[in-house]
């Protein structure tokens, strides 16, 4: 797959996860720790897509975008397709629903790969997915932090650190 179209897919990621978090901030929003947490996550995650949509335009002046690059696409479509399916729920998660699944989100495969696969592809890309990484981590770390204060414990398997 071309670098252009990896920019494409990641962007697609970040504004999703963007999405997802204004939803539970307004799920949540007699909470106002969760409401609160969910609402920067989302402008976050919305700078995130940005910041990735501007790598585009400025990469789409360089070769560089036909740059094939080795990655796994069942894993980002399966990061999509998770966030579409917690955006349904039946009735409105508990905060520890949303929790869990933002770790496991935060941490998946699907963001770490394509972030190294690019940068291996041109190394241009490093400062901007290693910055991106950098904002992944203190989501976890956020979301972390408030499981501990709430006495939410989840398992181990929640995802790689």
């Amino acid at each position: 797959m071309v670098i252009d179209e990896v920019l494409r897919k990641l962007g697609r990621l970040e504004s999703s996860l963007s999405e997802l978090y204004a939803w539970y901030s307004e799920v949540f929003e007699k909470d106002p720790e969760i409401a609160f947490a969910f609402f920067k996550m989302s402008a976050e995650e919305k700078g995130h897509a940005s910041l990735v949509d501007y790598q585009k335009r400025m990469a789409q002046r360089e070769a560089a975008l036909d740059t094939d690059v080795p990655i796994d696409v069942a894993e980002i479509e399966s990061a999509l397709g998770a966030v579409k399916r917690l955006r349904a729920p039946a009735t409105p998660p508990t905060v520890a629903e949303p929790l869990r699944e933002t770790l496991l989100l935060e941490r998946s495969a699907a963001e770490c790969h394509y972030k190294n696969a690019l940068k291996e592809a041109n190394p241009k890309l490093a400062g901007l997915l290693h910055a991106l990484g950098g904002e992944d981590r203190l989501h976890v770390a956020r979301i972390e932090e408030i499981a501990r204060r709430r006495c939410i414990v989840f398992p181990e398997a929640a995802g790689p650190a």
